[in-house]
């Protein structure tokens, strides 16, 4: 009987190891993404935000990220007013993520270019 307890816990343990997340950094969210209606490019310090229907690419400064659990904050200045996006959803082979759905708008889901 403790045989079964013993290889029964282990097996749950193991379970909730192999379920669990992996840390998120600046790797899983940086370089080119695609979505819906625009592009994203992300470095250490500017988004640039290319548009699918011709409006002019926009340039803005980052100026900072925070990880936490699943989530990404990014910090950013658009005309000097300081804002805040979440991203999340990031799939486990790096190549999806989704922009949260904010007051700023609706989610929006991205593929790596």
């Amino acid at each position: 009987m403790r045989f079964i307890r013993n290889t029964l816990l282990a097996v749950i343990l193991l379970a909730g190891f192999a379920g669990a997340a992996h840390a998120l950094t600046f790797e899983n969210i940086a370089g080119k993404w695609r979505g819906i209606t625009t592009n994203y490019v992300f470095s250490s310090d500017l988004l640039v935000v290319t548009f699918h229907d011709g409006t002019p690419t926009r340039r803005f400064e980052v100026t900072g990220y925070d990880y936490d659990g699943d989530v990404i904050t990014m910090q950013w200045l658009n005309k000097g007013e300081k804002l805040i996006t979440e991203f999340s959803e990031f799939t486990a082979d790096g190549n999806k993520m989704a922009q949260r759905e904010s007051k700023a708008g609706p989610r929006r889901p991205f593929h790596r270019c």
